[in-house]
């Protein structure tokens, strides 16, 4: 029988504090931007946007469920797009299905929110 020594180890510290939110990240694509396009006709044209929105979301236990989450409650992101270029409702497109939010925006969700910040967290 021989004798292993265990050493103890110091837990490793931990870098940044998560919150309890799951983020969506939504960037448009090509459809949205022929959109905005075809309402400022004069201006010149907008091909791709390099800032995007992230939406929080309650903590899920998965990825799939906070994508079938935005599949049943996608509405207001979808509106809230629309609204940050053009918030005349009576140019948005009257076809706001799940199917045309996907043919308009790609989607990224992700689970780890990490808090690199000592700054308490405030709302606008």
């Amino acid at each position: 029988f021989r004798y292993i020594s265990i050493m103890k180890i110091d837990p490793i510290p931990f870098y940044y504090e998560t919150i309890n939110r799951n983020a969506i990240v939504v960037r448009p694509k090509k459809p949205f931007f022929d959109w905005v396009n075809s309402i400022y006709k004069e201006s010149e044209l907008i091909e791709e946007r390099y800032e995007y929105n992230i939406y929080l979301v309650r903590e899920r236990d998965s990825n799939e469920e906070t994508l079938s989450w935005l599949k049943r409650n996608f509405h207001g992101i979808f509106e809230n797009e629309l609204n940050d270029w053009i918030i005349d409702e009576s140019k948005w497109p009257s076809k706001r299905t799940y199917k045309v939010f996907s043919e308009w925006f790609d989607v990224d969700i992700c689970s780890m929110i990490l808090d690199l910040e000592d700054l308490e967290i405030t709302k606008d």
